[in-house]
């Protein structure tokens, strides 16, 4: 029995010598264990930006693709816009190694839409649904942003809307802002230059006439009109009260640029641009700068595109010695020489008007000599502008050329000058000459890399939509990447 006992544990020693010997082999056969602190993670998103053949961005989070990653586009192209189903490694710096990316829904092609109109219908059980605005159907859902924050919109305000054209013909609302059309009140005063039963102009303002307007005075052609009213969607003013009055010698005062000049000898004609309320209307006042009108250019030239004081007295039409003219010049002080900085940038056109266009918060004054090429200008298309800087904010266009727009992927480097809790609005001041600062919207998917503060200098990728806004995909502080 013992015999057998012993002979017994000789053949187990022996198999578990085997298997010590085969169980390495099998370890090295089969796949890797996951690394510690590495887990592997499977996710579905949107593919928001394609840096290079092996880093993505989908839904906020960087992907790397690597030469064993297998891309499945069975179901469409892994272009930007798509949905894929993400399988990967997550690495220490949050980003994912994938090893298999599937397209499950190929990039979905919508046609920017952007206008303005009033609210003619709402949903009756509240925000969310089809909107009635002007002519058009707009469905506003959980992910339409409206402005101003907790606004409650009513059926006749003005519907700001920014979204996409839907096969069905309807608009798929993105960013509605909403405005009163009644809400901004403005005074302003100027020589009456014609009159009619419900609309009379008035320094060169469209003024509409109600039952309701008071009027004192009889109104003439060439007498003074102080109008008070609401500033209307196409810039006409709706008075709720008219004074008329004969011209007086009481003087004005304001600031503003002067945007032409009728002639360097004087007595000359110059249009200046107000920096002042009266801004609300936007036209170019003509003052009459005599001999007798006092020039101070001690810091520097009074030319075009230099920001000046102006003190001067109102004249009529008929008296003035140009048929244009609203003032006559009493002093003018230059506060800011002209910049006269060739520049060259892009944006989307946010407004359109005669003599200027706002593209990207800059106001580009629109000559004669402007060359537009192009498509045909409109609200919510890209302008590339080159011109020159007059002033703060102020270019005068050179040659514009009109694109449709297009979300793109914008990189640059610049300061942070404000932040807020995210998600929120960081406006980032980029490097270089062009004075403006960006409204970037930071999300929880925004990746941000080492201590970001007020005055940090950041380098920032973001997508910016066809509506202008931009949304960050990772905002980095410089000196990360140099430690």
């Amino acid at each position: 029995m013992e015999r057998k006992l012993t002979r017994c544990l000789s053949v187990m020693v022996a198999i578990v010598a085997v298997l010590a010997l085969l169980v390495p082999t099998a370890l090295a056969e089969g796949p890797s264990p996951e690394p510690p602190g590495n887990p592997s993670v499977t996710f579905v998103g949107v593919i928001q930006a394609k840096h290079s053949a092996t880093e993505w961005v989908v839904s906020g989070v960087t992907v790397r693709l690597n030469a064993q990653t297998v891309v499945n586009q069975q179901a469409g192209p892994a272009d930007v816009g798509a949905t894929v189903q993400v399988v990967g490694v997550r690495q220490p710096d949050r980003s994912v190694l994938a090893r298999v990316i599937k397209v499950l829904r190929p990039p979905i092609q919508l046609r920017p839409v952007h206008f303005a109109a009033p609210i003619v219908a709402l949903p009756p059980d509240g925000v969310l649904g089809e909107w009635t605005v002007g002519t058009e159907t707009v469905v506003v859902s959980d992910k339409t942003r409206l402005l101003p924050d907790g606004v409650v919109p009513a059926v006749g305000d003005i519907a700001d809307v920014t979204g996409f054209r839907t096969s069905d013909g309807k608009v798929d609302a993105r960013l509605i802002l909403i405005r009163r059309p009644s809400q901004v009140e403005v005074e302003f005063f100027g020589p009456i230059q014609s009159i009619g039963e419900t609309e009379w102009t008035v320094r060169n303002v469209r003024v509409i006439i109600t039952a309701t307007t008071e009027i004192i005075g009889t109104p003439q052609v060439g007498l003074i009109a102080e109008v008070k009213g609401f500033l209307q969607p196409d810039r006409s003013v709706v008075a709720t009260r008219i004074r008329v009055r004969e011209p007086q010698s009481e003087p004005v005062s304001f600031q503003g640029i002067i945007v032409s000049k009728s002639g360097e000898e004087l007595p000359a004609v110059w249009g200046i641009r107000p920096l002042t309320s009266t801004d609300l209307l936007p036209s170019v006042i003509s003052v009459t700068v005599t001999v007798s009108t006092t020039i101070d250019e001690t810091k520097g030239p009074a030319d075009v595109g230099a920001l000046v004081h102006v003190v001067a007295v109102p004249v009529s039409v008929s008296s003035a010695a140009d048929a244009n003219a609203v003032l006559v010049a009493q002093r003018i002080k230059v506060l800011r020489p002209p910049l006269n900085q060739e520049i060259t940038f892009a944006g989307r056109i946010d407004e359109i008007h005669d003599d200027y266009w706002i593209v990207r918060g800059i106001r580009v004054l629109i000559t004669p000599e402007t060359v537009i090429d192009g498509l045909p200008p409109a609200v919510g298309l890209m302008a590339e502008v080159t011109g020159t800087l007059r002033t703060e904010r102020v270019v005068e266009a050179r040659h514009i050329t009109v694109r449709e727009a297009v979300p793109d992927i914008m990189d640059f480097t610049g300061r942070v000058v404000q932040k807020s809790p995210i998600p929120g609005t960081w406006k980032i001041a980029p490097d270089g000459t062009l004075p403006v600062i960006y409204d970037i919207w930071v999300t929880p998917w925004t990746v941000i890399v080492g201590p970001v503060e007020v005055g940090s200098h950041v380098r920032v990728i973001a997508i910016r939509s066809v509506s202008g806004h931009m949304v960050a995909l990772k905002i980095q502080d410089i000196r990360a990447t140099t430690e």
